[in-house]
């Protein structure tokens, strides 16, 4: 294989790899952000609720509930955890999302000779059908119908 056509295999595969890598990225980042506002919710509400209840009516058992709610609510733990459990969740949503770009991508990359051309190729195969799909409806249900 020529100079020419490997220069031309590595840099479609860096432009394909780069693509699905920060398409994941992107689509990770908004998850995290939807996956902790969800748990943040639901834990206030099962905070709140618990904060609502008393087993017996004491004025220093509920004042305890309340610096216990407030200490709760105020914990950042979770709302750390649910970030990275969206953001990891996201990210690998959209890797098997990508899947078929990222695998032609890491051939154009990592192989040689007839085997990164045919990466290459199954790369810019894949970028034509999404732009017909997605630009032009091509195989695409119309929501109309």
């Amino acid at each position: 294989m020529g100079i020419m056509a490997n220069i031309v295999c590595k840099t479609a595969g860096i432009a394909g790899m780069s693509a699905v890598v920060y398409d994941a990225y992107s689509l990770a980042k908004a998850n995290s952000k939807r996956v902790s506002e969800n748990d943040e919710a639901d834990r206030f509400i099962k905070i709140h609720a618990d904060t609502r209840t008393l087993t017996t009516e004491s004025s220093i058992n509920g004042a305890l509930q309340n610096k216990l709610a407030n200490m709760r609510m105020n914990t950042p733990f979770f709302s750390v955890a649910s970030s990275v459990k969206g953001f990891i969740g996201g990210f690998l949503n959209s890797l098997s999302d990508n899947f078929i770009p990222a695998a032609c991508a890491s051939v154009a990359l990592a192989a040689k000779g007839v085997t990164a051309k045919i990466g290459a190729w199954g790369l810019a195969a894949y970028g034509l059908y999404v732009v017909a799909r997605e630009g032009f409806g091509f195989t695409k249900k119309s929501p109309m119908d």
